[in-house]
């Protein structure tokens, strides 16, 4: 089943299976990295900092250490990985805009596992479109050991395509593409107290004297503390001002009191990044997300924060830091922005459903149930389910696709089935 951001096994917040041996010594070190900044930084550690440490602080955040993440062994699912219907469709998409970007070449951000770009390698050689290179760029040292074998499973011969990248490049014509990278971008936290956004941090549990501090239930040994925004603490004039852009009056001043919401501080700056390094082509995001104007929506009061762990979605993000994924939704009026800041155009905004039914997948699911057996036709139904239904990943995730110097011609046939660009 799907809930919060990626598709997990359970979402009870209770119960979870505690921590033991190495994952436990691995706890006390990232715990004890939080402690020492939240001391230098006065006591009080805006959520961003939290975040970012947990999950890229080096060789302790949790895309940074040795534990699996993605598959049954891990903590969540990826479209990728529940059916190759998800890369088999978007491969299809490709040679239209490759032809537009005048190269065939794909660069992939956060390649999990490996199996969307084993997969698209596979699909591409069989279509004779195989792509000049396949470059790949992945900031989590043990998940890029473990890629270059899922791939050489899956494309075979073609996996010499493939090359790992440390940075981005600094031109790249060809087609970007991202599949759950932008939910995983640090996120700023605010909840609104008399009318105006108060600043959320994290504080020790042991700060339980601060006003207004609560201690995190269950084992947790951070919890969130609100403070007003007035100017004295670094980052306040920043936080200020990118939350006046994302929350104009016309959305704050629906927002109830006690409205938790968050935003991401750093979307422009990797969007912008990716539109100096695209000369010509496209930026293809997948993520769960939603319009600013549902995304700051009255009734979404909670926010949309959420941690996975061990396949259970909970909203305590300061249980098991280092050990659990972090990831919040994304305001895609945001990414929109960014991009046209950056000089991208917005040629696409459509759902996972809208995208993958427009591209055929009923065809393609069609053509890999012949032959069969009955165990894997229900696989493949059921992948196909979580994939395409509103109640799992159907409407939830998004599609933006992002060009420079692309026709509309070449844009995915699933951007105009339903073609949610008015809604930003």
């Amino acid at each position: 089943m799907t809930r919060g951001h990626r598709t997990s096994i359970g979402t009870a917040p209770l119960a979870l299976p505690a921590p033991e041996g190495a994952a436990l010594a691995h706890l006390a070190r990232v715990e004890a990295l939080l402690r020492e900044r939240i001391a230098a930084a006065g006591g009080w550690l805006d959520f961003a900092q939290y975040m970012s440490l947990a999950l890229y602080a080096p060789g302790l955040g949790y895309y940074s250490a040795g534990a699996a993440k993605f598959g049954p062994a891990g903590d969540f699912v990826t479209a990728p990985e529940i059916s190759d219907l998800f890369a088999q469709v978007l491969a299809d998409a490709l040679p239209p805009l490759f032809a537009a970007a005048g190269a065939r070449r794909v660069l992939e951000l956060g390649p999990g596992t490996g199996r969307f770009a084993g997969t698209v390698l596979r699909e591409l050689e069989a279509a004779g479109a195989a792509p000049e290179e396949y470059l790949l760029l992945e900031v989590g040292a043990d998940l890029r050991a473990r890629q270059p074998a899922r791939v050489r499973e899956l494309a075979g011969a073609t996996a010499a395509r493939a090359r790992w990248l440390d940075t981005l490049p600094p031109r790249f014509d060809g087609v970007v593409f991202g599949n759950e990278v932008l939910d995983a971008l640090p996120c700023e936290r605010f909840v609104m107290r008399g009318g105006e956004p108060w600043r959320l941090g994290v504080v020790p549990t042991a700060a339980d004297a601060i006003p207004g501090a609560a201690p995190a239930a269950g084992a947790a040994a951070f919890a969130w503390h609100a403070r007003r925004v007035d100017g004295s603490r670094a980052g306040d004039d920043a936080f200020v001002a990118t939350l006046a852009r994302c929350l104009p009056p016309v959305l704050r001043e629906a927002l109830p009191e006690g409205y938790v919401g968050e935003f991401q501080p750093s979307i422009g700056s990797w969007i912008g990044a990716l539109g100096a390094t695209l000369g010509r082509g496209a930026l293809l995001l997948a993520d769960y997300g939603l319009p600013r104007a549902h995304y700051y929506h009255p009734q979404r009061g909670a926010g949309s924060l959420r941690a996975h762990y061990r396949h259970r979605a909970h909203d305590d993000p300061f249980l098991y830091p280092g050990l659990t994924d972090l990831s919040t939704w994304v305001d895609f009026t945001a990414v929109a922005e960014a991009a046209q800041a950056a000089g991208l155009e917005v040629a696409g905004f459509a759902t996972q459903a809208a995208v993958l039914l427009g591209g055929g997948v009923e065809a393609r699911l069609a053509a890999a149930m012949q032959g069969a057996d009955e165990r894997a036709r229900a696989r493949l139904a059921h992948g196909a389910r979580q994939l395409l239904l509103p109640g799992e990943m159907g409407e939830s995730v998004k599609l933006m696709l992002l060009t420079r110097g692309v026709g509309a011609d070449a844009v995915p046939a699933g951007f105009r089935l339903r073609d949610l660009r008015d809604s930003l």
